[in-house]
């Protein structure tokens, strides 16, 4: 059971889009119910003196074990959300990344560790998102 809750503040967020063929390296986001909500590319909260680029080349070593390469400028995308009865707030950089790490497709679906819980990461054909699946942030385009 999730029992995760936004922070009460605006958050600075880098998130990448990594494709591989018609898929998206993405992550469950659950429900306290244990229901999958939708799914959001991987990245993590900036901190203070680190640049979004450096949030994400860190945030990819961190959770996953291999190296990204940023393919351009962000994209930036302001997200008001509700989860669970919260409001959260984000200011999100969204890069468009690549690897050349055999290590980030020899898995379709694995675990990171997400604030002290186990997260499902997975490579989510992209006509899911079409048929209705929910990408989070809402909005963000693919």
């Amino acid at each position: 059971m999730s029992t995760w809750r936004p922070k009460q503040a605006v958050r600075v967020v880098a998130i990448g889009l990594l494709r591989h063929e018609d898929r998206l390296l993405v992550a469950e986001v659950r429900n306290d119910d244990g229901s999958v909500k939708g799914w959001r590319p991987l990245g993590g909260g900036v901190e203070f003196g680190e640049t979004s680029e450096q949030t994400l080349r860190r945030e990819f070593l961190e959770e996953t074990g291999f190296s990204i390469e940023i393919a351009g400028p962000p994209t930036v995308i302001e997200n008001l959300y509700e989860h669970e009865g919260h409001t959260g707030h984000e200011i999100i950089f969204v890069y468009e990344i690549t690897t050349s790490d055999p290590k980030a497709i020899a898995r379709d679906r694995f675990v990171i560790n997400e604030n002290s819980q186990d997260v499902w990461v997975e490579w989510v054909s992209l006509e899911r998102f079409a048929a209705g699946e929910r990408l989070l942030p809402d909005g963000l385009k693919i």
